[in-house]
């Protein structure tokens, strides 16, 4: 029960972070350097989740911390001048991805 609650907790951060990829490709180029941050936000994100859904606690706990760096730094980098619609979705993405966090805390780590 626990794999289903979080695999439904998870469908709206996966669901705003797939539109601002999607909002990434059609509205704006993006630099090299911030490819690079979303490569390792992506490889991040992926630890964190394989570290969740597998109970590794210490994996989920390094890689959240990881990415959650990587975001600042994407953020304050290359984010400043973006349309109020995609930080809007950015905004979303943060709450969707708190809430999903929070929901974890909550469901523990006994599979």
């Amino acid at each position: 029960m626990r794999l289903l609650w979080l695999s439904l907790g998870l469908v709206p951060y996966l669901s705003l972070a797939g539109l601002d990829a999607w909002m990434h490709e059609r509205d704006r180029r993006v630099p090299r350097v911030e490819q690079a941050l979303h490569a390792g936000l992506a490889l991040a994100i992926g630890a964190f989740l394989t570290g969740v859904f597998t109970s590794r606690t210490l994996l989920a706990s390094i890689a959240l911390i990881v990415f959650v760096a990587l975001l600042v730094a994407d953020e304050a980098g290359f984010h400043r001048g973006l349309e109020r619609r995609e930080r809007h979705v950015h905004v979303a993405s943060w709450v969707a991805l708190a809430g999903f966090v929070l929901l974890w805390q909550v469901l523990g780590d006994t599979p």
